[in-house]
């Protein structure tokens, strides 16, 4: 089966509308590389790709969500440390911006961003398709 892993993208529902729309970026550690991404996280054995995406922007975040997960339809495979791995992209509502519940073991900061100043920041690309098909999910409308 290989390694899987999911990227759950967070979005503050406060601002409602598409132009106001901001995402939260997290910065991982220095010994991670020191670069800006959404929530990642593996599937851990007996888990779906579903239940890690429930999972996964809870421990990072500390945050009650709106609702659960929805799956953007979006997976790929990359090789990473463990092989051939395959990720699939999830995003997730939260009533308003707040400040996460950071491990200092994984993430040293993080920033509310509407996503066209995310994407200037994301360090792979399919960080930036899986934020443009989250934005497309939410307010039904593609990213301008």
């Amino acid at each position: 089966m290989g390694h899987r892993k999911v990227q759950c993208w967070i979005f503050a529902a406060d601002s409602g509308q598409p132009n106001d729309a901001r995402c939260l970026l997290l910065k991982t550690n220095a010994a991670r590389g020191a670069f800006w991404q959404p929530v990642t996280g593996s599937v851990e054995p007996g888990e779906g790709f579903f239940e890690a995406a429930c999972r996964e922007p809870l421990e990072e975040t500390g945050f009650a969500f709106e609702s659960p997960p929805v799956d953007v339809g979006y997976d790929f495979e990359f090789t990473s440390r463990f092989g051939v791995t395959r990720e699939r992209v999830f995003v997730l509502t939260v009533a308003s911006q707040q400040d996460p519940r950071l491990d200092p073991k994984e993430h040293q900061d993080f920033q509310w961003i509407s996503p066209l100043q995310a994407i200037g920041l994301l360090r792979f690309p399919t960080n930036e398709q899986g934020l443009r098909l989250s934005f497309r999910c939410l307010f039904g409308k593609d990213l301008a």
